[in-house]
């Protein structure tokens, strides 16, 4: 008979395994979309493991100059979906700190309101972001 604790625990090791393989495709190999993969496999093995949400808006946060000029709406846009993987994070009470700093620093890197504005955008409303990133999130300013 396999399971209870032995189950969870192997599902534990395979999250942490996961986990260290993005962040391997992240800090020494940029392969963003591939750190983004294994950190979605380590939450398959563990649902609401924060630090691979922290790890995921790492990724969508420092994509700015991928994903645009590296300054403005385009770069900016960004925060959205590292903001809302931070939320996440700060669902799981070993990474709410870190997350709530995270989203405290980055906050004031979203788009303006009159950047929003200016695009026909409605605060509040749905914007896919583009780049290899592909998310859907809520519009929001930091002013």
């Amino acid at each position: 008979c396999y399971g209870g604790k032995a189950a969870t625990a192997d599902s534990e090791k395979a999250a942490q395994y996961y986990l260290t393989i993005a962040k391997i495709y992240y800090a020494h190999l940029k392969k963003y979309s591939t750190a983004r993969s294994y950190a979605r496999k380590a939450l398959e093995k563990k649902p609401g493991y924060g630090d691979a949400h922290l790890l995921i808006g790492k990724l969508y946060a420092s994509s700015g100059p991928l994903c645009g000029p590296g300054r403005g709406f385009d770069s900016q846009v960004v925060t959205w979906v590292a903001i809302d993987e931070w939320n996440q994070a700060k669902k799981d009470p070993e990474t709410a700190s870190d997350a709530r700093d995270l989203i405290n620093k980055y906050t004031q890197y979203m788009p303006s309101k009159e950047d929003v504005f200016q695009r026909n955008l409605t605060v509040g409303g749905t914007y896919k972001v583009q780049c290899w990133i592909q998310q859907s999130t809520k519009i929001r300013t930091a002013n």
